[in-house]
């Protein structure tokens, strides 16, 4: 064979692997609880099925269910070997295909790359911006599944939304009885509602939102990180560390018509 076939082969192969990745990774989006699984473990880091089933009010058999499926080849979960010596049941993580395609950002880009990105498309004209703005969606690799994404997402934020109703509505009950709090270091839970309504007329309007959501959201990744290494010279156990969930959604609220 010569050198050229075997490149030509070798495309082919990694080729079919990318599809074979990517249909891996849409079919997670068609069902809620194994997109809220891989959310969580994105989320809060490692988990085990019991933690799982608590964050995502589901029970152990349908968690431990759902994870078969995401430990098999192309596998987005793999056994988290230093959590699972650490503590007790099986710890999972995110695979790397996983990290690629459902992972956060990292600190890199929120500070510096989606920044830059957003700078220059708000340097070009509003033309040219609604056209960018149209191209990636138009070309989007997600295309046709992108709203059974957001849909999924928007569902597990609303799992996460009950709990933290549930947990203030103990607190609430407990104090009207009378009752205290036995964690004297954290004792109740908390929700916050950041309603932000505003009017805009133009793409550009939406990527100068864009941007400072981006900025937030590096100043909240940096923090999360000064924290955990203040936990760590704190020697702080794993089950003292309480998981916390904040999120924003946004979207137009309108009508468009399409030719």
């Amino acid at each position: 064979m010569s050198k050229s076939e075997k490149i030509e082969v070798d495309y082919k192969k990694l080729k079919s692997q990318g599809k074979k990745i990517l249909d891996r990774v849409n079919d997670v989006y068609k069902v809620e609880t194994r997109y809220a699984i891989i959310m969580a473990i994105n989320n809060f880091g490692s988990s085990n099925i019991k933690k799982l089933a608590k964050i995502l009010g589901k029970n152990e058999a349908t968690i431990y269910h759902h994870l078969k499926d995401l430990t098999e080849e192309p596998e987005l979960l793999v056994v988290d070997n230093k959590k699972t010596r650490e503590n007790k049941g099986i710890f999972y993580k995110l695979s790397e295909i996983a990290e690629r395609n459902f992972g956060e950002p990292p600190l890199e880009a929120l500070e510096t790359k989606m920044p830059e990105a957003y700078k220059k498309i708000l340097d070009k004209s509003d033309e040219e911006i609604a056209e960018i703005y149209v191209k990636m969606v138009s070309e989007h690799p997600n295309l046709g599944n992108l709203v059974d994404k957001e849909r999924r997402s928007i569902a597990y934020n609303h799992n996460l939304e009950n709990m933290m109703l549930n947990n203030f509505e103990t607190a609430e009950k407990a104090f009207k009885s009378g009752a205290r709090p036995k964690n004297s270091t954290y004792p109740l839970g908390s929700i916050s509602n950041f309603p932000l309504d505003m009017k805009i007329s133009k793409p550009r309007h939406l990527f100068q939102i864009l941007s400072i959501l981006t900025e937030v959201a590096a100043k909240f990744a940096r923090l999360r990180d000064e924290i955990e290494e203040e936990m760590d010279r704190d020697k702080i156990p794993e089950n003292q560390r309480i998981d916390i969930h904040y999120h924003l959604v946004g979207g137009e609220i309108a009508e468009f018509e399409f030719e």
